[in-house]
């Protein structure tokens, strides 16, 4: 075993978030992976130039992209795409020890990263989407593995642009302006499901990021904030164009 696949590895949320006006170090979303919707269809460039800090973005919009809540219980409500709604999950893998500097996913010694879509039962354990033939089932799942044949969902890597103040949270752990940033995202889409998933009063789901590294543990991330997915169309939605009569 080497020592990169002996290092204590841990999924936090998305590095540009890491200021006192976010997540903050000291709050409890620091673990947490990040929720993001985007209202329209280039999402994925929106996101990629937010992150990357082109196309007049700042990283530091992203903290601008969580979903809306629900009144009910405050869980986010995930639209499908027909509501021009898509929704993307971004973490940052880092190494445990001071600085906390990222951790770059190893292919070579067959590291992988991806997450997956867990279901919350009314006791509060977690149940795992393993799909089959024809359709799939939802089967008992912990915290601490996949589980197996448990849908994965991929993750992609991205830089963080260099873009924080002198003196804050941010700068000091490696995205200051005008310096090289030290700091990557990894993100993934996360699809909405159809049928009988979206219902108001379905349960809610989570989702956890992961990164197996064989013959070491897998390391999975705390819980996302809670999501359920919403029945009909978002309140907001563009209305459908039909044909000229």
């Amino acid at each position: 075993m080497s020592a990169v696949a002996r290092e204590a590895l841990r999924w936090l949320a998305p590095a540009p978030l890491w200021t006192a006006g976010t997540v903050g170090t000291a709050s409890d979303a620091f673990l947490r992976p990040w929720i993001a919707e985007s209202r329209t269809h280039s999402f994925l460039d929106d996101f990629l130039a937010t992150v990357g800090g082109t196309d007049g973005r700042s990283p530091a919009d992203l903290s601008g992209t969580l979903p809306e809540r629900s009144a009910q219980d405050g869980a986010f409500r995930f639209f499908m795409a027909t509501s021009r709604r898509y929704y993307l999950v971004a973490a940052t893998l880092v190494c445990h020890r001071p600085g906390i500097p990222d951790h770059t996913v190893q292919r070579a010694l067959d590291e992988r990263a991806f997450f997956v879509l867990r279901r919350i039962e009314g006791n509060g354990t977690e149940s795992a989407f393993v799909p089959g033939p024809t359709a799939g089932t939802w089967q008992p799942a912990t915290a601490g593995a996949p589980v197996p044949g448990e849908r994965e969902l991929p993750l992609h890597p991205v830089p963080v642009a260099a873009f924080a103040a002198a003196g804050t949270t941010a700068a000091t752990l490696g995205m200051a302006a005008g310096q090289r940033s030290a700091r990557t995202v990894l993100y993934g889409y996360i699809p909405v499901l159809g049928g009988n998933q979206t219902k108001d009063d379905s349960p809610p789901h989570v989702i956890r990021t992961v990164l197996t590294r064989d013959p070491c543990p897998p390391v999975l991330s705390v819980r996302t904030h809670p999501f359920r997915f919403a029945s009909g169309i978002a309140d907001d939605a563009p209305t459908p164009k039909g044909p000229t009569p």
